[in-house]
């Protein structure tokens, strides 16, 4: 029997419809569909109650969850009607594509996929982002490259059919079809026509993969009496009508290796259909191809597209009226009239809703832009498909916690005072230790240490997460802690090591925690080097702070906390003398840090600390960068009394220094913000006369850092300062003496005070008013 080839695009309101109704009038006895055949024991699933697409088939590999794929569908894919038609009608139904068993075999073991973007479905017409078109009628000589066809292979059709646009074409003959007669063979004889095309030879994949489709066709044909239908990308539809050889197809498979793979069901979201998310199959609106399949046949269809608009428009507090409506949707209509369109398409919704409702204006349309043409719908896959054990766990957490995952960013504020508080925060930490951050820390409002705030979004590339996090343990507190010592092999270094155990107490791992304890302390036995004793301070520091409020036991951290903070400032002057730019770069973010770090401790080691920067700052080889953070950081802690703070910045910018050096004192002793110049008369000053007295070369070496320095300050701050650079000059002074033979009187008196506002001066303008 011949099998029936329905080519199609992977996301296609048209050609699911089509398949729909083509499967209706042939009734095969079997059908075959462009898939994994490592997944064909997952197809019942599709019938089961609480199976809401999009979901998605994860296909991994077995010893390296990491390399894996997924083969999106959406309720409007072709490939999803056709298996829910098969197992609803009790039809045979399997999966064609080359199994992922021997693909990645082929594959570099070490060679791990993009979850979310290589995802393996080919190559369909009109799937991919337009790509510059070759001439129609390339010469014999001068073969078309296959990837510049297959970049945007419908722009041929389309400026054959009269169409500029490979897509608005696709659209317009396939998916905004009405009626599907004979819509398959038209598509079979334009490709076939395409591919021919194709001088240069495919590679290797795409022929092992149709080879397998043709096998697979023909053990069907062995096996059933009755017709067969095949739902394959468009692309490969002439490939599967017109097989070679079966000779030739059977060398192209011999000898291939295979290895064990896993395959499991999971949600998508419509964000991962997008092509702007990189998904090869990707289209440019899930939410409208989902209008169309839902309402296509529906005489409403347009008027109910610009009540979406209006809907949404309203959420947002932007006007929209139910006669704006009636106006959009005539406007649309005639739109698509006058182009000589079946249906207002997308173009022409959007053109009469920027008309009607935003007059003109893009910026309303842009804000509701994704919710209308994208949507933030997440699929569900019900609790009887078969899932790793940790999985099971996660989502029974989720459901006791009340912590439901949504495909748009949720806020949540906890309360660690609360059961269920603390709880939902230990859940979401131990899910980052396990390499899934559904939860991303966001800043809280207000100083109590008792609130912690999370910013929530999931994400379908998390199932490889789970799969891969699967080996360390079946419940996610014991995989959390098979993580952690994962995590701190031997190869960790001490900086990753504490902030490892910051986040091991918050998720209430304790014996992990006593473990890495003990690792912390072996690593920092082993060397003297001060800066990773730095760097590794202020994670440890939090904990010792703030371990009662999350009731973590933080004794054993103070006891390592001393014995770095020791080693630290016996070590530190040494270490920032002589160094080099590069060196104190790594250097001066840390000294910082580490200052904060102290404050929280509130300890006896805050006094020691305050000498440890006073010998850098008096020791004439430490760094200039370094230096100068010294001199700021004793400023801020009230260490420098009296004019001192003048006296080290006037010696600091004394013309013996080199303007280099000097330069990178400033940029240490005025990172972060310009309060210190605001408020201390007596600094800008000194400042303002040395920038003033450079030369030009000094000038210009220095410029750079003083920009990046300043960049750092607040606005109100570089306001601040602005106003009063220009405050210190009198009116009348000789440096705002002007040419008056050169100049125009009556404009400079209109000019002058918009300049004087702009320098933070009102007073001045005195000496430019025109003589009599």
């Amino acid at each position: 029997m011949t099998a029936t080839i329905l080519g199609v695009r992977h996301h296609g309101p048209g050609c699911a419809r089509s398949v729909t109704a083509a499967l209706e009038a042939l009734q095969p006895a079997y059908v075959l569909i462009e898939g994994p055949p490592d997944a064909d024991e997952l197809i019942p699933a599709v019938a089961l109650e609480g199976m809401t697409p999009p979901v998605a088939l994860l296909v991994h590999r077995a010893d390296n969850p990491r390399q894996s794929v997924f083969y999106p569908f959406a309720e409007f894919s072709p490939e999803w009607q056709a298996l829910r038609w098969a197992v609803s009608h009790k039809v045979p139904v399997r999966f064609m594509d080359f199994p992922w068993q021997h693909r990645f075999a082929l594959l570099d073991p070490e060679t791990e996929p993009t979850p979310a973007n290589d995802n393996a479905q080919s190559p369909v017409a009109g799937e991919n982002p337009p790509a510059t078109a070759p001439s129609a009628e390339p010469p014999d000589e001068a073969p078309v490259p296959e990837d510049e066809i297959r970049g945007d292979p419908l722009v041929w059709l389309a400026k054959a059919d009269g169409y500029s646009d490979g897509e608005r074409w696709w659209n317009d003959r396939v998916e905004e079809r009405g009626d599907p007669a004979g819509m398959f063979v038209a598509i079979l004889e334009a490709i076939t026509a395409l591919r021919a095309e194709v001088k240069a030879p495919e590679r290797r994949e795409e022929r092992l993969r149709e080879a397998w489709m043709r096998r697979v066709i023909r053990e069907a044909q062995r096996e059933v009496l009755g017709a067969i239908a095949v739902v394959c990308g468009a692309w490969h539809a002439p490939a599967l009508a017109h097989p070679p050889k079966v000779s030739a197809d059977n060398d192209l498979l011999k000898g291939l290796q295979k290895c064990k793979v896993g395959t499991t069901w999971v949600p998508w979201t419509y964000q991962r259909l997008c092509t702007t998310s990189g998904y090869g199959a990707g289209i440019d609106s899930p939410g409208w191809y989902e209008h169309l399949w839902l309402h296509r046949r529906d005489p409403q269809l347009t008027a109910r597209w610009m009540a979406k608009v209006a809907r949404v428009l309203r959420k947002r507090d932007l006007d929209a009226s139910t006669a704006q409506v009636i106006d959009g949707v005539r406007l649309a209509e005639s739109l698509a009239a006058f182009r000589g369109r079946p249906i207002p398409g997308l173009a022409e919704m959007n053109e009469a809703a920027l008309a009607v409702f935003c007059i003109g204006e893009a910026a309303p349309l842009r804000l509701v832009a994704r919710e209308l043409h994208i949507g933030d719908r997440l699929g569900a896959v019900p609790e009887g498909v078969a899932r790793v054990p940790l999985q099971q766990d996660i989502e029974a957490t989720q459901r006791r916690l009340r912590l439901k995952p949504a495909a748009s960013q949720t806020s949540v504020e906890l309360d660690l005072r609360e059961p269920t508080g603390l709880e939902r925060s230990q859940f979401l930490h131990r899910l980052v230790l396990l390499g899934i951050p559904w939860g991303r820390q966001a800043t809280t409002a207000g100083k109590g240490t008792f609130k912690e705030a999370w910013q929530l979004e999931w994400k379908p590339e998390f199932a490889v997460g789970i799969v891969d996090a699967a080996r360390f343990g079946n419940t996610v507190e014991t995989a959390a802690c098979a993580a952690v010592a994962d995590k701190a092999g031997p190869s960790a270094l001490l900086e990753a090591l504490c902030a490892l155990l910051e986040t091991t107490l918050l998720a209430n791992l304790p014996e992990a925690g006593a473990a890495l304890l003990v690792r912390i302390g072996q690593e920092a036995a082993r060397g003297d080097d001060v800066l990773r004793l730095g760097r590794a301070v202020p994670a440890l520091a939090r904990l010792a702070r703030y371990g009662n409020v999350r009731q973590t036991d933080a004794s054993q951290v103070e006891q390592i906390l001393d014995g770095f903070i020791a080693r630290i400032h016996v070590g530190l002057p040494s270490s920032v003398a002589g160094i080099d730019d590069e060196a104190a770069g790594a250097w001066h973010p840390v000294v910082r840090e580490y200052h904060s770090a102290l404050g929280l401790l509130e300890s006896a080691w805050l006094d020691d600390w305050r000498t440890v920067l006073r010998r850098v700052l008096d020791a004439d080889p430490s760094h200039p960068l370094i230096a100068g953070a010294a001199a700021r950081l004793l400023l801020e802690g009230g260490q420098l009394a009296g004019g001192e703070a003048a006296r080290i910045l006037s010696h600091a910018l004394s013309r013996g220094q080199e303007p280099a050096r000097i330069g990178a004192w400033l940029e240490g002793f005025l990172s972060g913000n310009g309060a210190v110049l605001v408020h201390d008369g007596t600094l800008l000053p000194l400042l303002e006369d040395w920038v003033a007295g450079l030369g030009e070369e000094a000038f210009i070496a220095t410029l750079p850092l003083l920009r990046r320095t300043f960049a750092t300050f607040s606005s109100p701050e570089r306001t601040k300062v602005a106003e009063r650079i220009g405050h210190r000059l009198p009116g009348g002074s000789p440096d705002l003496e002007v040419d008056r033979m050169n100049l125009d009187e009556v404009r400079v008196v209109q000019v002058v005070p918009v300049v004087l506002r702009l320098l933070g001066r009102q007073t001045g303008v005195a000496a430019l008013e025109p003589t009599p």
